[in-house]
């Protein structure tokens, strides 16, 4: 994730911390210190309440760390990889990479980080009940963080486990969807759906709050809604893209020439005369690239290309006189069927010695894709593919 710095890797997954993950440890040291410590505990001192939320603070996350762990922990045991865990302002994120082949796996991960909250909030909270002091002016600060640290861990399996996608109930939702119709693209929509329903209702918790007088509260809540409801849109766009990708693989080859030609495809530029003067060329302009493959034309129709270079080639005292179609390449003429893939393309303008194709639909011209436009194409489809890899962002604070 952007800006987010590497603190450690545990069982081979990379564990960063996100710059926002220091608001959040503000905004919850300071609601723990201010209002909900005075709230229980009112025999304390100001420093004690500040010394507890900071811990109890820094405690919650640890086991946001521990949530997305069991996360990435079963997804690594169903085959997929896992790429990062981040502790950001919501909580953490697990960046798992792949998608679940069956309903039982995608609900086993989805399940797993919720499970280990509710674990350790029970435990901690059990050993309150069974530990803990009878009257209030025996809790001491360790016996209240570990209450306070219990309960919060209870709290946030149970938000996870609402049907909001993408979080974890979400996607269990999915899982459930998935599992009776056998069709992922509708669980996806229905689970999107049924969460955008959830992440308005929280937004509209969080205006009444705001109305009611608790401003940062509400505020924060709406902020969670809005947080989800854009992380919904693009799971759902991540899915997609996925989708595309796997169509992609099933019509193409391998490694990533795994798409058309005509999905490099661009417009033919501007022809130029091969009866015209370098000079002439010159001052109407050239593109930048050295490598850019220029049309050239003979009485309107393309005839070849040459290469910028080559009309630079050319020296200043002769430009007048040397004409475009002198620098011709007459076999730089080569076409192929937009519907080809890139890696016959590729091959084609090895076996030529070209740099560029006429690209063709039955007998007309489409355009033009050279070896650039292939490799753009290419690094244009990773980063969509980078950019929407299936993450779970299921743990929120």
């Amino acid at each position: 994730m952007r800006g987010s710095v590497k603190l450690f890797t545990i069982f081979g997954i990379p564990v960063e911390i996100n710059p926002t993950w220091l608001i959040a440890v503000a905004i919850i040291t300071w609601s723990l210190a201010t209002a909900a410590y005075p709230s229980f505990f009112s025999f304390w001192s100001t420093t004690q309440y500040w010394i507890a939320g900071l811990l109890t603070t820094l405690l919650l996350f640890t086991s946001v760390l521990a949530h997305e762990l069991g996360h990435s922990l079963v997804a690594l045991s169903q085959g997929l990889k896992v790429r990062s865990i981040t502790l950001l302002l919501f909580g953490g994120v697990s960046r798992i990479q792949g998608d679940a082949s069956r309903p039982r796996n995608e609900f086993l991960i989805a399940f797993a980080g919720p499970a280990v909250s509710l674990v350790i909030g029970i435990t901690l909270v059990g050993w309150w009940v069974m530990f803990g002091p009878v009257y209030e002016r025996d809790v001491t600060l360790f016996k209240g963080v570990i209450f306070f640290t219990g309960w919060m861990n209870i709290m946030v399996a149970g938000f996870n486990m609402l049907p909001g996608y993408p979080m974890d109930g979400g996607r269990v939702l999915r899982s459930a969807v998935w599992s009776l119709t056998g069709d992922t693209a509708r669980a996806t929509r229905v689970a999107f759906l049924v969460g955008r329903g959830v992440f308005f209702l929280l937004i509209g918790w969080g205006v009444w709050l705001v109305i009611s007088g608790d401003v940062f509260g509400g505020i924060w809540i709406g902020m969670i809604g809005w947080f989800l409801m854009s992380s919904g849109r693009s799971e759902v766009d991540g899915e997609h893209a996925n989708r595309a990708r796997q169509s992609a693989k099933e019509a193409g080859s391998v490694e990533g020439l795994d798409f058309t030609v005509g999905m490099a495809t661009r417009p033919m530029p501007p022809m130029l005369e091969g009866s015209w003067s370098v000079e002439q060329v010159m001052h109407q302009g050239l593109p930048g690239s050295p490598l850019a493959s220029v049309p050239v034309a003979k009485q309107g129709e393309l005839v070849g290309f040459v290469v910028r270079q080559d009309i630079d080639s050319v020296l200043l005292e002769r430009q007048g006189e040397t004409s475009i179609g002198e620098l011709l390449n007459p076999d730089s003429l080569r076409v192929i069927s937009k519907d080809e893939s890139v890696r016959e393309a590729l091959g084609s303008m090895d076996r030529h010695r070209v740099n560029q194709l006429v690209v063709m639909e039955s007998d007309y011209v489409v355009g033009i894709v050279t070896r650039e436009d292939i490799v753009r194409a290419l690094l244009e489809l990773r980063a969509t593919v980078e950019r929407f890899d299936p993450t779970d962002t299921g743990t929120s604070v």
